[in-house]
């Protein structure tokens, strides 16, 4: 047997779900590579390698358990440079293969070589199974050929090998026959294996009152629900394309209207909405119909639309008739209806203001321009009424805070407290801004009164808050122009100054306002301007509790005492002295005596102290020592021994620093013994006095005697 018969037997038996393959076959689920540029095309990207058309069209009626007829036709044309699975070695494409494979290497392909292809595609398109033809099987089934199909080959002309450009193809027809099962939904599965007429899209007809239903791969479909395109060569994965096909029904609607009261404003716009589901390719339209007495009097084609009943001719008190007509493709439409009244007359309202909760702060509602002192608590007790006996609905409106806003119905009381706004006076402006002269806040107040229809009245006021808020006092202390706080660092002996700058009024000027300043009930300023005292110098003040008042007083007579207290603490630094120092009694030249020195601190900075024989010294004090504001000036022992070699002890001293007022120091100290018979200078000033008193005693007698 030749090779080339060889070829041939096995041709016929190669599945012919798996012919013209122009890719190779994935797993079930895996991504199909579209990108013609592999290695089995020699040709640009820019042209198609596969090109052509299919159609399906059923026929007939389609009915439960019944044979389904319908048309096949495929027209299909693939470039002479494209590969087929028919032959081994498809990077040389087709040209190459019939040369090298059916013919005789020659670099030209004759009408011999041309025909005997011809021939292999012939028998590999020699399919009654439609499904392995690529097209088709429905509900599960597989649909057969129904007499004779019509095949047309045009394979490559005889030519060089070399050339380029050059198309082949096929056209092929058949009469399909299928059977259906007893469901009410159709299934049609589209084969998706990679064969080359799979690469061509396929148009599905479907007969009358039949659709397109639903399909997972609905993004590769496109079309009107009848007739509708799949390009299967879109597909993201290798498998059927299944389509669900069902008996046309008339689409759903669904329709509202803004605003969705029972009546309808005369004078007012209303908008109409709606929507109609169907097949996902079917876009249905939309008809609107305004109707009037039975008569329609405007319509329109659109989702939506809007209209205002007083400019189509409609009065208070007719019924406003609105219909909605869905119309899908099939001509099959669904309808939605309403009946409105025409309200043409606004509501009422009427009401009453009044102040802090009391009848005696009644204010006139019919003003446009209202005032209130500031902190004011204002109440608008409001009652909406409407001849359609349908609620009233209540809103006021201030410009108090961005989206004030209060809702009521029926009856309602509205109520807010009348402040000062931003625009005035305060801590959040620099110091310059927040002492100029302010106007008080206007408040803007609106309410609306609005009907079931959407008709509407409304009344403005203007609040204007009048000047009811004391002057704001913000004290500070500076200590030789350095500020410190009030409580733990003023210190006695500093020049203090009270500073009121940052004081304001939040409307007059800063100059407008007057002040008065006491300290522990002395007074230093009244009523002075704020020249005399936006920095006030304070007397000396001694260490201990003191309380400054400062009373500031407005225009309008609004008046604030604010009460300071401070704490001075005693004088800043280490102040040293020495208390006392003392000898250890019967302290002799040779021997060792002992001094006791008692040191003393009146100011606030700690500090060591130590005695010191010429470059002799003792140890510091353990523990530093400071004057406190609880316990007063503090006081150190400090006992120091040495030996005594002469009557007069000489340059003895008591050294002390202070590390944290960066000072130090030293204090001469004087001691001297007595010298004598072992009795001391005390023993010795004790007889001469005994011996003088004696004196004094026998002058005395001897004088009484006499006389």
């Amino acid at each position: 047997m030749s090779f080339l018969e060889n070829n041939r037997m096995l041709l016929v038996v190669i599945s012919t779900s798996l012919l013209f393959s122009s890719f190779p076959v994935q797993n079930q689920n895996a991504p199909l590579e579209n990108d013609i540029s592999d290695p089995f095309h020699s040709e640009s990207t820019e042209i198609a390698p596969i090109q052509g058309h299919t159609f399906l069209n059923f026929s007939g009626p389609i009915s439960h358990s019944s044979t389904i007829n319908a048309t096949w036709f495929a027209e299909v044309e693939v470039l002479e440079s494209y590969g087929t699975e028919l032959l081994d070695n498809r990077s040389l494409g087709i040209l190459g293969q019939i040369d090298s494979i059916l013919g005789n290497s020659d670099g030209w392909v004759d009408s011999n070589e041309s025909a005997e292809f011809a021939d292999l595609v012939h028998s590999a398109r020699n399919w009654t199974d439609a499904h392995s033809g690529g097209c088709c099987s429905f509900d599960y089934t597989r649909m057969e050929v129904s007499g004779d199909k019509d095949l047309t080959v045009d394979p490559p002309e005889p030519g060089p090998v070399n050339r380029s450009g050059g198309y082949w193809g096929w056209t092929e027809s058949a009469n399909l026959s299928g059977i259906s099962d007893g469901r009410i939904l159709r299934l049609i599965d589209l084969p998706r294996v990679g064969a080359i007429i799979e690469e061509v899209p396929i148009r599905i007809g479907l007969p009358d009152g039949w659709e397109f239903k639903f399909s997972p791969m609905s993004e590769i479909i496109n079309g009107n629900p009848r007739n509708f395109t799949v390009n299967r060569s879109e597909a993201p994965v290798a498998y059927d394309i299944r389509i669900t096909i069902g008996e046309n029904m008339p689409p759903t609607i669904s329709a509202s209207r803004f605003s969705s009261s029972t009546s309808i404003s005369l004078n007012m716009t209303s908008s109409f909405s709606a929507s109609c589901n169907d097949s996902p390719l079917d876009s249905p339209k939309i008809q609107w119909d305004i109707i009037r007495e039975e008569e329609v009097v405007y319509n329109h084609e659109n989702p939506w639309f809007e209209i205002t009943p007083s400019e189509i001719g409609f009065s208070h008190g007719d019924v406003l008739s609105v219909n909605a007509t869905c119309v899908d493709f099939h001509g099959a439409t669904s309808h939605w209806n309403e009946n409105s009244i025409i309200d043409g007359i606004n509501p009422n309202w009427f009401g009453t203001i009044s102040s802090n909760g009391t009848s005696e702060g009644s204010i006139d509602i019919h003003k446009d321009v209202i005032e209130v002192p500031a902190g004011t608590n204002l109440q608008f007790s409001i009652n909406g009424t409407d001849d359609s006996m349908l609620p009233v609905f209540l809103e006021m409106f201030t410009n108090i805070s961005e989206g004030w806003r209060q809702f009521g119905m029926f009856q309602h009381k509205f109520h807010f407290t009348a402040i000062q706004g931003n625009e005035v006076n305060g801590a959040h402006l620099g110091l310059n801004e927040r002492h100029f002269e302010r106007n008080p806040t206007e408040i803007a107040v609106v309410l609306l009164v609005t009907d079931d229809s959407g008709n509407s009245v409304m009344k403005e006021w203007v609040v204007i808050v009048l000047d009811a808020n004391p002057p704001t006092v913000i004290p500070r202390l500076f200590s030789n122009d350095v500020e410190i706080e009030f409580d733990d660092e003023a210190h006695e002996g500093d020049e203090l100054r009270l500073d009121l700058s940052h004081s304001f009024d939040d409307l007059d000027s800063i100059s407008d306002v007057l002040w008065s300043v006491w300290v522990d009930g002395e007074q230093l300023i009244l009523e002075a301007n704020w020249t005399e005292s936006e920095s006030v110098l304070l007397p000396m003040l001694s260490k201990g509790s003191h309380e400054i008042v400062v009373n500031s007083t407005d225009s309008k007579g609004n008046s604030n005492e604010e009460v300071i207290h401070i704490e001075i603490l005693p004088k800043r630094g280490a102040h040293i002295s020495v208390i006392e120092s003392t000898l250890s009694e019967g302290a002799q030249i040779g021997s060792m005596a002992t001094l006791t020195v008692i040191v003393q601190n009146d100011g606030t900075d700690e500090a060591f102290a130590r005695v010191c024989l010429s470059d002799i010294c003792g140890r510091w004090t353990e523990q530093p020592f400071a004057a406190s504001l609880e316990s007063g000036p503090a006081t150190r022992t400090i006992e120091f021994q040495f030996e005594i070699d002469n009557e007069s002890v000489e340059n003895l001293s008591l050294h002390w620093d202070s590390a944290s007022a960066g000072t130090n120091g030293v204090i001469p100290l004087q001691a001297s013994i007595e010298v004598g018979n072992g009795n001391s200078g005390t023993s010795l000033l004790v007889i001469l006095g005994l011996v003088a008193l004696l004196a004094t005693a026998y002058y005395i007698r001897r004088t009484n005697l006499s006389e």
